[in-house]
């Protein structure tokens, strides 16, 4: 599953090594770069493959397991005890003395393909030959016995069904979404942070521009009371206050270009994965828009619950741990097994002979047995604690999906509320400044006629530099609460035309 937008060009060689000092970055530009580059997205991405390879070995349980093995078997038993010699071979004067010892050597290979099906069922079918050369009677006799058999095991209670012997694999299945869901997240998350990040940026380049304005003012004030005072119309004490007022308001200068070359990092580390060419790179961006938000209510908590990543993995968790909640039902029943094996097995003394035996001759040497194995602990603590644990684990899953749906009901309200709010702020801070800026001509009016201080006249430019960063704080609260409103309605992928696939 990679993110990629509508009309997406990769721009993975828009920034190269040695690039130019000044970037011009749209907030769409932004977005798309983030998903091309950024590192959160790209280590999210091997989570839906780490899941999709754990799925592939939960299936593995039900693959055939093919044995071959071979076995060389050699004894030696003494033959002469310490008191008797009865079955010590007979000596015959004039021959060599027998060997006082017994050896037995012989080979065995066996085959066999052994598994488990998903009813549970165990299987084990495969033939088996051994040779057997230990007659001490005849060293040249060699005995071959060919044998093919097949043997079951079907349990009943216990491990009985494919709720039980499929759990791992469906636990599996549903960490694969779970894990698919939380890429989604991050892409969200990655998304709305961009967004937001971007709108800081725009917010502290304007509020760098309204301070740099309201020093330059400052500092016309400080111009034109020095004029005053050379002409005798003004004391000397007006163009303290003003160069007092022009010094703090350079601090506050500075630290509106440190929160520009902070916002500036914050947003380039969102959307590369080679900071190091970036970071002498200026950043040139454009005031931030994204569609107003239709606010219905209804409609956007049923998108929530259809779309946001955090249900739909609470969801998961809870199918996961019902699926528990069978498997320790199961395992906590007594364990009652069928047991069957049928065999063919033919002895010769050459090889084809031992294999016609079982071919020809199978009904005179079939070896098949029957049975049953029970077998119940008691009083079964731990099959019972591990039941009791599941189930208050799924209950406690089922409250705590309660508790989110309650949350995201909030969330959403809330979301939606800061959304008008904004969007009254913008008018609002947007008055006060054209009001301000009113009052600040009429008052230099005034203390160029000599009826109003330069007190006065300072605060009036600081109530308009203050306006105006309100204004431009309200916008970019705007924009960030469009874009949070949309990442708690799962909305954010929709809303930025971007596609996961």
């Amino acid at each position: 599953m990679k993110p990629r937008a509508l009309l997406f060009v990769l721009l993975a060689s828009l920034v190269p090594a040695g690039a130019a000092e000044t970037l011009d970055l749209t907030l769409q530009k932004a977005v798309q770069m983030a998903l091309a580059r950024n590192f959160r997205i790209k280590v999210e991405e091997f989570s839906p493959k780490i899941a999709k390879a754990r799925q592939k070995s939960a299936s593995g349980a039900f693959d055939p397991i093919v044995e071959l093995s071979y076995t060389y078997d050699q004894r030696q038993t003494e033959l002469r005890t310490l008191n008797t010699d009865l079955d010590a071979p007979t000596v015959v004067p004039g021959q060599p003395t027998p060997d006082l010892f017994a050896r037995q050597d012989g080979h065995e290979i066996d085959t066999s393909i052994t598994g488990l099906l998903p009813w549970g069922m165990t299987y084990d079918i495969g033939p088996s030959l051994t040779i057997d050369n230990s007659n001490q009677r005849d060293p040249g006799y060699t005995r071959y016995d060919s044998f093919f058999g097949v043997s079951f095991v079907q349990p009943l209670l216990k491990n009985f069904g494919t709720d039980t012997n499929l759990a791992d694999v469906r636990i599996a299945r549903a960490n694969l979404a779970i894990s698919q869901w939380q890429l989604r997240q991050q892409v969200i998350d990655v998304v709305t942070e961009t967004i937001i990040t971007y709108a800081e940026l725009y917010f502290a380049l304007e509020n760098l521009d309204v301070e740099r304005r309201s020093r330059d003012l400052a500092a016309q004030l400080v111009a034109d009371n020095t004029k005053r005072v050379e002409i005798g119309v003004m004391a000397p004490l007006d163009i303290t206050q003003a160069r007092a007022d022009l010094a703090a308001r350079e601090e506050r200068v500075l630290v509106a270009e440190r929160a520009v070359a902070d916002n500036e990092n914050f947003l380039k580390q969102l959307v590369t994965d080679e900071i190091a060419n970036l970071l002498d790179t200026r950043l040139r961006i454009v005031e931030p828009t994204l569609p107003d938000a239709k606010i219905d209510r209804k409609a956007d908590y049923a998108r929530a619950f259809e779309l946001r990543p955090d249900y739909r993995q609470a969801l998961l968790d809870i199918q996961k741990r019902q699926i528990t909640v069978v498997f320790t039902r199961n395992q906590a029943l007594p364990r009652l097994d069928l047991v069957t094996s049928l065999g063919i097995n033919g002895i010769d003394t050459n090889l084809a002979g031992s294999f016609t035996r079982v071919t020809g001759n199978a009904n005179h040497n079939l070896a098949w047995n029957a049975g049953a194995i029970f077998s119940v602990p008691i009083p079964n603590r731990t099959g019972m604690g591990n039941l009791e644990v599941s189930k208050y684990e799924a209950l406690r899953a089922l409250v705590d999906l309660k508790r989110l749906e309650q949350a995201i009901l909030v969330e959403i309200d809330n979301a939606a509320g800061q959304i008008d709010t904004t969007r009254k702020r913008i008018e609002a801070a947007r008055v006060a400044r054209e009001f301000a800026a009113e009052t600040l001509e009429a008052g230099q009016a005034r203390l160029a006629s000599g009826t109003t201080t330069t007190f006065e006249v300072l605060q009036f430019q600081r109530d308009l530099a203050n306006a105006e960063a309100a204004e431009f704080r309200a916008r970019a609260d705007h924009i960030i609460a469009l874009a949070r409103y949309a990442r708690l309605t799962g909305t954010t992928l929709e809303r930025n035309r971007i596609i996961l696939e």
